[in-house]
C-alpha cells in the first residue's frame, strides 16, 4: 500500500513539474463577471496556446466565464479553477451542416 502511494506521489509531482506556458483568459480580455462575453478571449487563449505547440489555458478562480463553444486541441491543458458558463447568444454557436446518411 505504500508504495503505490508513493508511486502515485512521484507521478502527481512529475506531472506538476512538466514545463508549459500558461494562458489565461483574462490576459487576452477575458472579464470573467459572468455577464460580458468572454467567448473572443477563450478562442485566443486557446489559439495561442495551439500556435506555441501547446500550453495551460486558464480559467482563473474566482471569476465566471461567459463563453460560447471552443475547441480543445492537442497539447492543450484547459485548467477551469473558475466558472464556465454557456452563452446564450445565438451568434456564438457554429452551424451544423447536415451529413447525408
Amino acid at each position: 500500500m505504500c508504495l503505490v502511494l508513493f508511486k502515485l506521489f512521484i507521478l502527481i509531482y512529475f506531472f506538476d513539474s512538466i514545463s508549459t506556458q500558461d494562458y489565461h483568459v483574462l490576459d487576452f480580455g477575458a472579464v470573467g463577471d459572468g455577464v460580458t462575453n468572454d467567448t473572443k478571449a477563450v478562442r485566443g487563449a486557446l489559439a495561442a496556446a495551439y500556435n506555441s505547440n501547446g500550453g495551460r489555458v486558464i480559467f482563473d478562480s474566482g471569476y465566471k466565464f461567459l463563453t460560447g463553444p471552443f475547441n480543445i486541441t492537442s497539447n492543450v491543458i484547459l485548467d477551469v479553477r473558475g466558472t464556465i458558463v454557456a452563452s446564450s447568444n445565438r451568434t456564438d454557436y457554429f452551424s451544423i451542416l447536415e451529413v447525408p446518411w
